[in-house]
């Protein structure tokens, strides 16, 4: 007997502890959900966890190290070309502070750079996350549709109003959708610990992500201007201009009979690097111009997705009357309803593609 209660016990105390265990997650899981996060604080915590930025603030203090060792190298800085031995050292160590200046002037940018393009990640998986919340939202939908549309079938079955093939279609389509829903929810979990991992979060992690996308033109600025502006602020012009001055440092400072390369070799290597540049120039004029016709082409969609949304609203308005006077069912409504839906989550999605390609038209070293 003593040993049955002892069991008995032991049985409820491990409920006990089960049941705060499961009290506990269901709390934990609460409150992750319902974490509100913006898009600037995601951006705020991708930088605190980036290894491209921590890894480009060692390359600063590394080349700055060089910079102030180059300094100590050179004792005077020199008029021109030389000749012999001791011009060419005293020209090799001003050629010398010269590449230092400029390495460590780029490793500057580069964290500019690497603060962009975490910039840019970060808000790409921001908006997946959001866009892979829409296709859950939209599958369940066709579930629920699916749902009434067999449970309609099963009632015309019993009346003898619809044959056995169609409706095993009917029930082939549900299954189809519930399947879909399973795969939307595994995406949105994969985009999720995407951006957690960006973000440094643990796995699993929920939260709500506040920001919505929301449509927005970009000023009236013209392509010319927009390419004029990348040019001036582009990592890449500056790290080909500076290539340029690199060069041309190397004619005007050469040093003849120090068996250096020859001196034509030192003039092909400054055309070899004013070709660089305008290629440069001329591919970051071309990708603006794909971005400005893109994005061009989606306002376009945008106002043919909002005609298609107010038509969309109206038929479903017509269904909504038509069903209080009996002329309509219910599997209409929802039909409808599915399709006013499915435009919106359409309109979510052309609307990042606008945000993406405006941002990336001002900042496109960041894509």
């Amino acid at each position: 007997m003593k040993k049955h209660m002892f069991i008995l016990l032991l049985l409820a105390l491990s409920a006990s502890s089960f049941s705060e265990s499961f009290v506990h997650a269901e709390q934990q899981q609460v409150s992750n959900a319902s974490v509100k996060i913006t898009l600037s604080l995601a951006q705020q915590w991708a930088r605190s966890n980036s290894f491209s930025l921590k890894e480009a603030q060692q390359t600063i203090d590394r080349n700055r190290i060089n910079l102030k060792n180059a300094g100590k190298n050179l004792d005077f800085i020199p008029a021109g070309a030389g000749n012999g031995e001791e011009d060419a050292a005293s020209s090799s160590a001003w050629k010398g502070y010269a590449s230092s200046t400029v390495s460590y002037l780029e490793s500057k940018k580069q964290i500019e750079l690497a603060q962009d393009q975490t910039d840019y990640t970060t808000m790409k998986n921001y908006y997946d996350v959001l866009l892979a919340d829409n296709k859950v939202k939209s599958s369940e939908d066709a579930l629920s549709l699916a749902l009434l549309e067999e449970k309609a079938a099963e009632a015309k079955a019993k009346r003898g109003k619809i044959s056995p093939g169609d409706q095993s279609t009917i029930i082939q389509t549900r299954l189809e959708a519930q399947k879909n829903v399973e795969i939307a929810k595994a995406a949105l979990r994969k985009a999720m610990d995407s951006l957690n991992t960006q973000m440094g979060q643990p796995q699993g992690t929920v939260y709500e992500l506040v920001d919505r996308p929301v449509y927005r033109k970009m000023d009236n600025t013209n392509l010319d201007t927009l390419v004029t502006r990348a040019i001036s602020a582009s990592p890449s012009v500056w790290r080909q201009e500076e290539a340029v001055k690199l060069a041309k440092m190397e004619i005007k400072y050469y040093t003849w009979n120090s068996g250096t390369d020859d001196y034509e070799i030192k003039q092909i290597d400054v055309d070899s690097a004013e070709g660089g540049l305008e290629n440069t120039k001329d591919q970051l004029a071309e990708t603006l111009k794909n971005m400005y016709f893109n994005l061009q082409q989606s306002y376009e969609q945008y106002e043919q997705m909002q005609s298609n949304l107010q038509n969309a609203n109206k038929v479903l308005d017509i269904s909504r009357k038509k069903k209080e006077r009996g002329f309509a069912t219910g599997t209409e409504v929802a039909t409808n309803q599915l399709k006013v839906k499915q435009i919106e989550r359409n309109k979510d999605e052309l609307i990042v593609q606008m945000t993406m390609l405006q941002h990336a038209l001002n900042k496109p070293w960041s894509v």
